[in-house]
């Protein structure tokens, strides 16, 4: 029997339709969306609001939440809102979508029906332990090239390529132990010229940007993986030490990883 092993390449992947009737409300707007959403509106309506846009969405409309955005979103209709997301998110070692800025956005001018019938092969496969397992797959990577030539990619602040190196290494190996002296040296320059050069650009120390990356991650195993303990989750990411990785994700997510896994969804 072949076997495709989704987590090789998607950290997440799951397809999930949601039905209310009555109006829904839901503040992203100080957590950081842990996963990227096709969203396909089926019944009602939507108002997405962002820092700098107001997006309507009705029945018919495609919209892209990209990961690690903010927004509120209001959901009403009569008598129904219905919605169906795929949530997806890559492995960091395989993401294509990062160092991009992608705003929230709807996405035009695509056959919704052709996407959709693509988005329920993914829901029917994609827990299979099988062959089937490649189909999921398929059907996704097939949503990917139809959806994402229509994206809108905003210009990103560039980072100085002499840092460069310790950026990628660091994305790609932030659950290993790094220290600051390994990245300069990466980088043929000094560490204190280095620390001061990377802070500039992102903001961030080295190991505090290693960390937000793997809060980041965590934070999608904990709403993905939800039979799976935080402490296991804290160590696949790279923390040995509980305490640390609990006062860490509260400073990040502004709540614990037990409250937030309670008082989040995959919406």
């Amino acid at each position: 029997m072949f076997y495709l092993n989704i987590q090789e390449n998607l950290s997440c992947l799951l397809s999930i339709k949601y039905s209310y009737n009555k109006p829904q409300t839901y503040d992203y707007t100080n957590v950081l969306r842990p996963c990227h959403n096709f969203v396909f509106m089926l019944e009602g309506e939507g108002v997405i609001k962002t820092t700098d846009s107001i997006i309507n969405l009705k029945a018919g409309d495609i919209l892209y939440i990209p990961k690690n955005t903010t927004y509120l979103a209001n959901w009403s209709g009569k008598p129904k809102i219905s919605f169906h997301s795929l949530h997806f998110s890559f492995t960091a070692k395989n993401d294509p979508f990062l160092n991009k800025n992608l705003p929230i956005q709807l996405i035009d001018n695509l056959d919704f029906n052709d996407l959709y019938t693509l988005l329920k092969k993914v829901e029917k496969y994609q827990f299979c332990k099988d062959e089937n397992s490649f189909l999921a797959v398929s059907a996704f990577y097939e949503m990917c090239g139809k959806i994402l030539p229509k994206v809108k990619v905003l210009p990103s602040k560039m980072i100085n390529e002499r840092i460069l190196p310790a950026v990628k290494y660091i994305e790609k190996h932030y659950k290993s132990q790094i220290t600051v002296e390994y990245l300069a040296s990466l980088c043929y320059i000094s560490t204190s010229r280095f620390y001061s050069l990377f802070k500039e650009q992102t903001g961030l120390s080295p190991i505090v940007y290693k960390n937000k990356i793997a809060l980041q991650r965590a934070s999608e195993d904990l709403l993905y993986d939800k039979n799976e303990s935080v402490l296991n989750i804290a160590k696949r990411h790279g923390f040995t030490n509980i305490i640390y990785f609990e006062r860490q994700f509260k400073n990040f997510m502004g709540k614990s990883p037990s409250r937030y896994r309670k008082e989040n969804s995959l919406l």
